[in-house]
């Protein structure tokens, strides 16, 4: 996966006056960390941030970060919107290096027909993602899940999951991902 450039600034004020006065400037304050090391505080463009979520639409996008002190290739940990207005206020993005596995959330799509739908049931999605360990560079944007084996009453549980080539699952417990409910209807022959 490519690292997408992101324009930032090194920002040297802190507090809340500080974040006002950026925030009406039409930037946003981040903070770029790294276990063991001390957190870089910079300052970002929202909308050019979301563009680039929208863009890829991979919630796991790597984001390559100039400020000064060499580029940083960072993943977006967590953001803090406004409540009512929804405008992003803060980002938290963490430092990953390439030879280092990260632990994500990648999103799960369901691929085919079920049996079970062919029978007059509803796929249901209980999990919208799954926990992958990998390298940054073998990311997925996406997990495609094959649900035609999924009869009426059953599960698509994560210990099922194929995990792409260099990732491997994260298995807390064994979830369901899927399901297909309903009851079974009859099929009227035609006369």
């Amino acid at each position: 996966m490519d690292a997408t450039p992101l324009q930032a600034e090194a920002r040297t004020q802190f507090g809340k006056g500080a974040a006002r006065k950026l925030r009406r400037a039409g930037r946003i304050p981040a903070l770029i960390y790294r276990a063991g090391g001390e957190p870089t505080h910079i300052t970002l463009d929202p909308a050019e941030l979301r563009l680039v979520y929208q863009r890829s639409g991979n919630p796991n996008q790597l984001l390559t970060i100039d400020v000064g002190t060499g580029p940083k290739v960072c993943l977006l940990t967590d953001t803090q919107k406004h409540p009512v207005s929804r405008e992003l206020l803060h980002a938290d993005l963490y430092e990953v290096l390439a030879d280092q596995l990260v632990t994500v959330n990648v999103p799960v799509r369901p691929k085919g027909k079920s049996k079970g739908i062919v029978l007059g049931g509803k796929l249901q999605t209980i999990r919208r993602d799954v926990s992958l360990r990998c390298l940054p560079k073998a990311i997925p944007p996406f997990l495609e899940i094959d649900v035609t084996n999924v009869d009426l009453g059953g599960f698509y549980r994560a210990s099922m999951v194929t995990a792409p080539e260099g990732c491997e699952v994260v298995l807390d417990n064994d979830y369901n991902i899927f399901a297909v409910k309903g009851r079974r209807v009859a099929v009227e022959e035609a006369s």
